[in-house]
């Protein structure tokens, strides 16, 4: 699997399927990226992003779904003004990841906590502008326990006090993310934290 940070919530995943075909979902497109080679597309808190679907698989809503071996779950929840925003968990290739989108709640509830359920890689955002703030990230963190954290929504500024928080300092960026399942630690280990430069 590859991972590219594409800005703000946008990241495409690269998966292989079982039959050896190339996937690709991106999270939350951006306004003038092209994303045509697409195959799924998730929109976790706005259809305002210029993308014209065509024979991609496009979700925009609460629920659970299946394509090519990749398993979506849409999990309800608020940004910061009120309005929707969705919790989207993707598994493939045997890796679960969970992105927050415009995450504006401080805290998760117990229901949401069920359905996000076990997390390899998180996806999350430190904004404190749009989003939840760096500090209540690393609370959001501490109770999902992934193995792996990406943070998002964020500019320069603001990722030196979140890596503080997580008793972290600074962070080689990557250009993007290789990943397999065997070369993800238990959650018993202390998560990594990857910064991805923005494609």
């Amino acid at each position: 699997m590859k991972i590219n940070w594409c800005g703000d919530s946008c990241f495409e995943i690269n998966s292989i399927s079982k039959e050896k075909e190339n996937i690709l979902t991106v999270i939350d497109p951006k306004v003038g990226k092209k994303f045509d080679k697409a195959d799924i597309i998730l929109e976790t808190h706005s259809k305002e992003n210029g993308f014209k679907t065509g024979e991609q698989f496009v979700v925009s809503s609460c629920g659970e779904y299946e394509r090519k071996e990749i398993f979506i779950q849409g999990i309800n929840s608020l940004q910061l003004d009120k309005k929707k925003n969705i919790i989207y968990t993707v598994e493939a290739e045997g890796i679960r990841i969970c992105h927050l989108g415009y995450l504006g709640q401080n805290e998760l509830d117990e229901e949401q906590m069920t359905e996000i359920g076990n997390i390899d890689i998180l996806m999350v955002p430190i904004d404190g502008d749009k989003t939840i703030s760096y500090s209540e990230a690393v609370k959001i963190i501490s109770l999902i326990q992934p193995s792996i954290i990406i943070p998002m929504c964020y500019d320069k500024k603001g990722l030196e006090p979140f890596l503080k928080a997580m008793g972290e300092k600074e962070i080689e960026p990557k250009d993007k993310l290789n990943i397999q399942r065997k070369n993800i630690s238990s959650s018993d280990e202390k998560a990594e934290i990857i910064i991805l430069e923005e494609k």
